[in-house]
């Protein structure tokens, strides 16, 4: 074997060249390997209601990075926590990814009372939540007019259309109940969460009133409406403006 490469150098030495192209490709890859992480990943934790102030040594431990990309506003959550994320919790990795998050706005946003005046009840109330007003106390005031917004207050003090106010404050309307004693039916709120039995309250003309939460309840966006007061019947008619009390549990997921 020898003798035939002393008599073969040139095969000698372009055996020698893939021999060495071999081993330069095999320790580039596993380089590569080691650069890339390859085949070693983390999973993503879970920081929704994390505050943003808290995320610089969460995110360190987890050798993760993070970049904040929109805000909005929620005021059924603290300002400044997290409300979205992307990758979600638990994907799949690799270290030092970058996660983009969304936040809850820490500055209260201002927005300008709408004209709802003379407007009905209905399309009041559509406008006020349209520009992100929430809807408090309905009060009926004895008028010519049948279901017409005549006033509209916050904390007992008159607004006037274009009045600046915080985004989500709570608007009391004072609306006119012709010069009769009005009733309507009383809605079935059974099943409902609180913001779907609100909407249907205030479209018939009525008010969300004492909530009641089981105490397992931990978070009352996620809850239902399993009782109320009063009790539903398709017979029962009440007053306008009347409140119900609901009674809250954690949603049942079959």
């Amino acid at each position: 074997m020898l003798n035939f490469f002393r008599t073969k150098p040139l095969l000698k030495h372009f055996l020698y060249a893939v021999f060495f192209l071999f081993l330069l490709f095999l320790g580039l890859f596993k380089y590569l390997d080691y650069y890339t992480d390859h085949n070693r990943f983390l999973k993503v934790p879970d920081f929704k209601n994390l505050h943003i102030n808290a995320l610089d040594s969460i995110f360190k431990n987890n050798e993760l990075r993070y970049e904040v990309i929109d805000s909005v506003f929620d005021n059924q959550k603290s300002k400044g926590v997290v409300v979205n994320q992307y990758p979600p919790f638990n994907t799949d990795v690799k270290k030092n990814r970058k996660i983009f998050l969304t936040i809850n706005s820490v500055k209260n946003k201002i927005v300008r009372l709408p004209d709802i005046f003379d407007l009905t009840l209905r399309q009041a109330v559509s406008s006020l939540k349209k520009n992100g007003f929430e809807i408090g106390k309905l009060q009926y005031k004895s008028d010519i007019a049948i279901n017409k917004v005549l006033e509209c207050k916050l904390n007992g003090i008159a607004l006037q259309i274009g009045q600046e106010l915080q985004y989500g404050s709570i608007i009391d309307l004072i609306v006119a109940k012709g010069l009769s004693r009005e009733t309507v039916l009383l809605p079935n709120l059974v099943g409902l969460s609180k913001l779907e039995a609100n909407i249907i309250l205030k479209s018939n003309s009525l008010n969300l009133g004492l909530l009641y939460y089981d105490e397992e309840v931990k978070d009352s966006s996620y809850a239902i409406i399993y009782s109320q007061y009063p009790k539903f019947s398709k017979e029962i008619e009440v007053n306008l403006g009347s409140s119900v009390d609901v009674f809250f549990r954690n949603e049942i997921i079959d």
